[in-house]
């Protein structure tokens, strides 16, 4: 008798602790279904009332894409520095309050980098299908091979402004190689307007122009400095520095033109004193507006008339290394944190582009259906068809040096190379841009 209710208790302990398994995992079937809600927090820099409105947008918006995420978002003040400071300082204190953030790449985000405190966000890109909604050149993997930002700013190309009118009055064409160019600079040097303005006092807009003629014979040239694997004095940034001093000696630019900046540049090309101007793609829109049907583009000439099949093929610009929205390597919910990186990115380009006209970002709009009540200016709309097939892009020089420091070399050894003076050679020049290259 003992022996059977032994067997009979051990019989019950058994049953007992098998249904309660059973119970156990019913339940945790049940809870692992019920998706919970979980807290993000969000850092922007609020750097001017463009960019509230933008985040306006997206606020209101988040919730139809991320229902289950509670974005907590602070707006903070104040210039890059004073920005990715606190950006910094957040980390080093262990991330609180901080899962995603804009981050504008670059020298910016090499120590976040190099500290491992960014969330690697390959994986959930490939899994959510991202790449299939951008452009091919908007992957832009950091050196290590991973994705560590989600791009969202306006993407903007090294090109050539021109007025069609002045062209047209002076018999003028489109020049697509250098030696093409000399000629049109010929014959402007002989009027009153000024061939090309270039705001050279700020350093970026001539070094722009070194770089656009140096990637017509090696567009990865700018890529291999930055890693290390090429200089300044190779052969395409020399032979474009060569360019650039002949242009000079030619008169192509204003006079003190070293001492004109971006604010006078700009006005002389839009009031018709200058016939082109070298800068960016983000002057597109407004020009079309301002200046109507004489306003016009083109792509950097190409050094060797041999290689004019290759003009406007490759373009310095595109989309920064690591600039976009990044995910804390330590949030505590990496999945969401992910799909909120995207979410911003993707509803701030939409805002742009149907609020505000502007077609200059890497999403396929066309395809992802977006719609834009505005007819855009010519230039616009052809610039936004040539972006797709741009066969390689890789950042402006000046934004994609190692460090600040060098980058401010870049900048410097530029403006002070179109004083054109015999004391400052293009070898000098070349000199001191390996050296800013070198910079910590």
């Amino acid at each position: 008798m003992i022996k059977w209710k032994k067997v009979l208790a051990l019989l019950m302990v058994c049953i007992t602790t098998t249904s309660l398994a059973a119970c156990g995992e019913k339940e945790n079937v049940k809870s692992s279904n019920k998706t919970e809600k979980v807290t993000l927090n969000v850092l922007f820099n609020d750097t001017d009332e463009n960019v509230q409105k933008e985040m306006e947008y997206v606020m209101k918006h988040l919730p139809e894409v991320l229902p289950n995420v509670d974005v907590k978002l602070e707006m903070s003040p104040g210039d890059a520095q004073t920005y990715e400071t606190k950006v910094r300082t957040m980390i080093s204190g262990g991330g609180e309050g901080l899962d995603v953030w804009w981050e504008r790449g670059g020298s910016w985000a090499a120590p976040i980098l190099e500290s491992g405190s960014a969330l690697p966000l390959d994986e959930y890109l490939n899994n959510s299908g991202y790449w299939d909604k951008v452009i091919s050149s908007a992957k832009k993997p950091a050196d290590d091979g991973h994705t560590y930002a989600v791009p969202f700013e306006d993407i903007a190309y090294e090109i050539m402004l021109y007025n069609k009118k002045i062209f047209k009055e002076n018999n003028l064409e489109v020049p697509k190689t250098v030696s093409e160019l000399k000629k049109v600079v010929e014959t402007l040097a002989q009027t009153d307007i000024v061939p090309i303005s270039v705001g050279a006092k700020d350093g970026w807009c001539a070094a722009m122009m070194v770089e656009g003629f140096a990637y017509s014979i090696d567009p990865k040239i700018t890529e291999k400095i930055v890693k290390g694997e090429g200089k300044f004095s190779d052969e395409p940034y020399a032979k474009a520095t060569e360019v650039m001093k002949e242009l000079l000696d030619m008169g192509a630019f204003s006079k003190n033109v070293a001492l004109t900046g971006i604010d006078e540049a700009l006005p002389m090309f839009e009031t018709g004193k200058a016939a082109m101007m070298a800068n960016g793609s983000w002057a597109v829109a407004s020009c079309a507006e301002k200046m109507g049907e004489d306003f016009g583009y083109f792509y950097y000439p190409v050094i060797n008339d041999k290689d004019i099949d290759r003009y406007g093929v490759n373009v310095a610009g595109g989309v920064k290394q690591n600039s976009g929205m990044m995910a804390y390597s330590g949030t505590e919910h990496p999945k969401e944190a992910a799909a909120l990186c995207e979410a911003i990115a993707e509803l701030r380009c939409k805002y742009v582009y149907e609020q505000k006209g502007n077609p200059f970002t890497v999403y396929k709009a066309e395809e992802l259906g977006w719609k834009c009540d505005m007819e855009f200016a010519e230039p616009v709309a052809q610039l936004a068809k040539d972006m797709q097939k741009f066969e390689y892009v890789y950042g402006l020089v000046q934004d994609v040096m190692p460090t600040a420091a060098g980058s401010a070399g870049v900048m410097q050894s530029t403006s002070k190379f179109m004083t054109n003076t015999s004391d400052y050679t293009v070898e000098d020049y070349l000199t001191d841009m390996d050296k800013a290259s070198k910079e910590e």
